[in-house]
């Protein structure tokens, strides 16, 4: 259940720093301006850093060391790493539309 936790803490992190990216990016003005595709790259280059973020703290940093207990942490791992991307895909989503007119809106 642990790893789920972190997985979820993780996801928000990286979505945090995703919206603290999109929030620096400057609009630019013109007839093709690129702040939109930048914006939208960089909320998925998180969403590719967050498996692997989650995978280094959970397998470097927060395993166990009791060997049962480590086998049953190593085989929840992967149904965390996609549980985190699911939340943070969606919550992303969510956020999109609610800032449909915002910096945030240019992720989807």
């Amino acid at each position: 259940m642990n790893t789920y936790i972190i997985a979820v803490v993780v996801s928000a992190a990286m979505l945090l720093i995703a919206a603290l990216i999109s929030m620096t990016i400057k609009y630019e003005g013109g007839a093709n301006p690129k702040d939109p595709q930048r914006r939208r790259i960089w909320f998925w280059v998180t969403a590719v850093l967050n498996p692997i973020v989650f995978y280094v703290l959970a397998a470097f940093v927060m395993a166990p060391t009791n060997r049962a207990r480590l086998i049953e942490w190593n085989e929840a791992i992967p149904y965390a790493i996609g549980a985190g991307i699911v939340i943070y895909v969606l919550l992303g989503f969510v956020l999109s539309k609610i800032f449909k007119n915002g910096k945030l809106g240019n992720w989807f």
